[in-house]
């Protein structure tokens, strides 16, 4: 069965008020992760899992290394730093 693309279109409040897609995609990314341990994609894999263009994926990645939830590995690979 095939996975349903993940929805960019879910609002959820900032803490400024205002709603974006994308937390709400970081955090379904953040589900995944926490849901499988040991998951480690690179940024192509990353695209085609959860149906998701290039540059939405690059952003979402960022985020993620950006909080210090997800880190890249020498050969591009994105996992939980305690996955290494």
């Amino acid at each position: 069965m095939a996975r349903p693309a993940l929805q960019t279109t879910e609002h959820r409040p900032t803490p400024s008020g205002v709603a974006t897609p994308i937390n709400t995609l970081v955090d379904r990314i953040r589900a995944e992760y926490i849901e499988q341990p040991g998951l480690r994609l690179t940024e192509a894999q990353a695209s085609r899992l959860w149906r998701l263009d290039d540059v939405t994926t690059r952003h979402a990645l960022a985020a993620l290394t950006g909080d210090d939830f997800l880190s890249r590995s020498a050969d591009g690979r994105y996992a939980r730093p305690s996955s290494r």
